[in-house]
């Protein structure tokens, strides 16, 4: 059974009680047993949480993410320790570059092949502009030194969004890109927690202000996934509903994909992502994303 993504909208205080998530909202009591719950999204500036009940949903790895007054999401809690052995961190932090080169590598290789199937499975673009895609991909080097990730990106965007299109602007576009690859950073950010990695230490991704340089890494052969969320929100059902594209992009990540003539949910394509880093078996072709 699929578990449930609960907001918090209304609510100003949640708490815990028997193994379950209690919402008093208007008098009503409201219960959600926490194994039934995979995320909880506080979208409310005013609700107050308890402290037993943060402590239960992080024991049991509940995604737990709290937006601002202007409902953009900014806090994400996490445990501590997520992992019964050190072995994983340990293995981390004596990255080689060579590892890191050759990880980086199959991750943008990964990311470019995801968005050229997605624009063809779209049909949205000349074979001369797929052609230009393919190349990229065929061109990435260790440690991307040619930065093809950066060309496919923009020739990506300019494809789905149109010549004039730029991630600086402020547009509805851009609203829906934002929040969706937050989101999905707080969901591989769980998953590398889970698995004994730490967030701060990056395979490409490096600041002593980037507390999810690894989330921000393991993350990019996904990001195809939201721009397909956006893409088909915005120009194929004609809506800028954010509260729509919120609700289905928070189904998302129980939705099956098909990779590799399998088909596994989008958490469990986050889970094996970050496993084959730790087992250093990595490799693009197992993680192509085929669109339908």
């Amino acid at each position: 059974m699929s578990k449930k993504v609960l907001e918090i909208s209304q609510s100003e205080y949640i708490s815990y009680f028997l193994n379950s998530l209690i919402v008093k909202s208007n008098e009503k009591r409201i219960i959600v047993p926490i194994s039934q719950i995979d995320t909880v999204l506080v979208s409310n500036p005013r609700c107050n949480i308890s402290v037993p009940l943060l402590n239960e949903l992080v024991a049991q790895n509940v995604n737990i993410i709290i937006c601002d007054s202007k409902f953009k999401p900014t806090v994400q809690i996490s445990p501590i320790q997520g992992y019964y052995s050190n072995k994983n961190f340990l293995n981390q932090i004596n990255w080689s570059k060579d590892f890191k080169g050759f990880v980086w590598r199959e991750i943008i290789k990964t990311k470019i092949v995801n968005y050229t199937k997605l624009i063809y499975y779209l049909d949205i673009t000349s074979e001369e502009e797929i052609d230009k895609l393919i190349k990229y991909y065929e061109s990435v080097l260790i440690n991307d030194r040619s930065n093809c990730e950066g060309h496919a990106a923009k020739l990506s965007f300019k494809i789905l969004y149109g010549a004039n299109f730029s991630r600086d602007d402020e547009n509805i576009i851009n609203t829906f890109l934002d929040y969706g690859y937050t989101v999905l950073m707080t969901y591989v950010s769980r998953s590398i927690i889970k698995n004994g990695l730490d967030n701060r230490i990056g395979i490409f991704h490096k600041s002593f202000n980037n507390h999810f340089a690894l989330s921000c890494d393991l993350m990019e052969p996904l990001r195809a996934l939201i721009d397909k969320l956006v893409y088909t929100h915005i120009y194929i059902y004609g809506k800028k509903d954010f509260i729509l594209f919120k609700k289905d992009l928070f189904c998302m990540f129980e939705e099956k994909i098909a990779i590799k003539n399998t088909k596994l949910s989008v958490n469990e394509y986050i889970d094996k992502i970050v496993k084959s880093v730790i087992n250093n078996n990595l490799i693009c072709e197992d993680f192509i994303i085929e669109w339908s």
